[in-house]
């Protein structure tokens, strides 16, 4: 999972990190932080089904809403992209038996 959110870190920091740094936002800069957290879940998403996949294993329903729920969770309480994806790892592989 690492190799594959790379490339997203720096986006997803910037995304979750701005109603961190500025809580009374306007509508409209709520409403683009909204959206880049969607599209951090989105690409999340992708790169957990993708990393199951290439295992040979079979995506079970509903892993990767929860590992990425998680992940996004997790970054929240503690901003830390590494610690927030090993809990998450670890809970998923657990979770689902992979």
């Amino acid at each position: 999972m690492t190799r594959l959110l790379a490339p997203f870190r720096l986006q997803l920091a910037l995304a979750l990190a701005l109603p961190v740094v500025v809580p009374a936002l306007p509508a409209a800069v709520r409403a683009q932080s909204l959206n880049a957290r969607n599209l951090a879940m989105h690409f999340c998403q992708l790169a957990v089904s993708d990393e199951v996949r290439r295992s040979g294993q079979n995506v079970p329903e509903g892993l990767t809403q929860s590992t990425c729920q998680c992940f996004l969770r997790q970054f929240d309480f503690n901003s830390n992209l590494k610690a927030a994806e090993r809990t998450c790892r670890q809970e998923t592989l657990r979770r689902y038996g992979l």
